[in-house]
């Protein structure tokens, strides 16, 4: 997508010049990071609203900032700003977990990406020169090499566990939990998670909180007095992932 021309009768060609750079850099983020978030919810089967409100007001920006530049670059600076103001107590918490490659790229991605956006905003309003443009646009890609390289090696490293003859298994597929869990004392309850969202295992009133990684399945030894515990999910956002965990 090419940027827009900007340049006013009394505008050297040299600040014309340099106010496109900016916004080329800028629509390329600012497209980048809306279709990171598309191609999450492809991931995922299911489409988040803020997500989905964003990436159409990116585009929004992007269409507006070839006819009216400081309106498209007012766009694209609030939306990206409301979009991390809203996303943080999320991200924070999935940018602990690299072994979730994926979620934990798109953390990054969203979290990095929205920054850069804003930061681009600022200096194409100042339009700065071509050279700081193209040093900018270096860094940029390769800071998002590196952030793959780490998801790639997280992902690789942190196999998971194996099941085993006698596991009682669990498959979570999706944001939710089973209604109900039933298992012996003493039992171990393989959670083979093949989301590609991060979860977590707690047994609420007991010391059992286990971390499941994305694609990956851990073994968790049910030592329970007999009785029903409830389980939740505690990654923010998955507050509807509950359970009730039947121990006989």
């Amino acid at each position: 997508m090419s940027a827009p021309t900007v340049q006013r009768a009394d505008e050297p060609v040299g600040r014309a010049t340099s106010a496109n750079s900016w916004d080329r850099l800028l629509v390329i983020s600012a497209a980048f990071v809306a279709i990171a978030d598309i191609i999450f919810f492809a991931l995922i089967a299911e489409v988040i609203p803020a997500l989905a409100v964003g990436a159409v007001l990116t585009a929004v920006g992007i269409v507006v900032l070839r006819a009216r530049r400081r309106v498209g670059l007012v766009v694209l600076g609030l939306t990206s700003a409301v979009m991390l103001a809203g996303s943080v107590p999320f991200a924070l918490d999935h940018l602990g977990h690299p072994e979730s490659g994926i979620d934990w790229m798109h953390a990054v991605i969203g979290v990095a990406g929205r920054l850069l956006v804003i930061a681009l905003v600022v200096a194409a309003w100042r339009v700065r020169t071509d050279a700081a443009a193209r040093l900018v646009g270096a860094i940029a890609v390769g800071l998002l090499g590196i952030t793959a390289t780490v998801a790639l090696v997280a992902t690789a490293v942190t196999s998971g566990d194996e099941r085993r003859a006698g596991d009682v298994e669990l498959v979570v597929d999706a944001t939710a939990f089973p209604d109900r869990i039933t298992v012996s004392s003493g039992d171990v309850l393989f959670v083979d998670n093949t989301h590609i969202f991060r979860h977590t295992f707690t047994v609420e009133g007991t010391d059992i909180d286990v971390e499941l990684p994305a694609l990956q399945g851990v073994r968790i030894p049910i030592d329970l007095p007999a009785g029903t515990y409830e389980v939740i999910c505690d990654v923010p956002g998955h507050e509807s992932m509950t359970s009730v965990l039947v121990v006989e």
